[in-house]
């Protein structure tokens, strides 16, 4: 049986599923539709490596500065948020034990227990103040993400979900090519549906077809452009 610590770190791990299902999504997503397209509109291999590769590399550093940027931001504001509710808890002592009563009240202990309980809490400042933040805030340390660490595994998840749909034109080209990246991308993202359906104790199943119908529209829409670009170029 693991270790309550192992149990605390792998509830935090699962925490970056997040950036890991998002990086890989629209890695596959962007890519593809974009190989789809430029291959419908050009035919050419070497466009489509060209162009794939591009915005594998660009993309995967837009969305990791991007996630670094966003989590770090949330990180400052939530780590200002936990210091003015430090200086309330110290400030308006009694209005924030009575916060933590109503909040024991409503989980389901009786009043005099949640009142002995507070009571003897606020003896020890520190358990107070993380038990404040936990049952009246709803704010846990789990929540604290690591901007370098969101960063990273956005950017590998990008990379690797924009490598897979390449992966067909570097042997080969044409409309074999083409379909065998569509057929790969919808393939993997119905694994990563399926084994996030896992994760979650949900139907894997119908959690897999969603990934896998969101590979096929986007596998479709990107045809559909490149053919209307094509027409268009025609007719210029």
């Amino acid at each position: 049986m693991p270790t309550l610590e192992e149990r605390r770190k792998r509830i935090e791990l699962l925490g970056r599923i997040r950036e890991f299902v998002f990086g890989i999504q629209d890695g596959l997503i962007s890519t593809v539709g974009l190989l789809t397209g430029v291959q419908s509109a050009t035919g050419n291999r070497s466009t489509v490596l060209l162009t794939g590769l591009a915005a594998m590399v660009t993309g995967g550093l837009s969305m990791a500065t991007g996630s670094y940027l966003a989590t770090r931001a949330e990180k400052e504001i939530f780590d200002k948020e936990l210091k003015d509710q430090e200086a309330f808890t110290h400030e308006e002592f009694y209005q924030a034990k009575e916060g933590l009563l109503e909040a024991l009240a409503k989980e389901g202990l009786s009043r005099e227990v949640a009142y002995r309980i507070v009571k003897l809490m606020a003896h020890e400042k520190k358990v107070f103040l993380r038990t404040f933040q936990e049952k009246v805030l709803g704010i846990g340390s789990a929540e604290i993400r690591s901007p370098f660490k969101a960063a990273t595994v956005m950017y590998v998840s990008f990379m690797i979900g924009g490598g897979i749909p390449l992966l067909p034109y570097c042997i080969g080209g044409g409309t074999h090519a083409l379909l065998l990246s569509c057929a790969l991308s919808a393939v993997t993202l119905f694994g990563v549906g399926f084994w996030k359906g896992k994760l979650a104790r949900r139907s894997a199943m119908i959690s897999g077809l969603q990934f896998f119908a969101v590979a096929v529209g986007s596998a479709l829409v990107g045809f559909l452009v490149g053919v209307g670009i094509e027409g268009w170029v025609g007719q210029r």
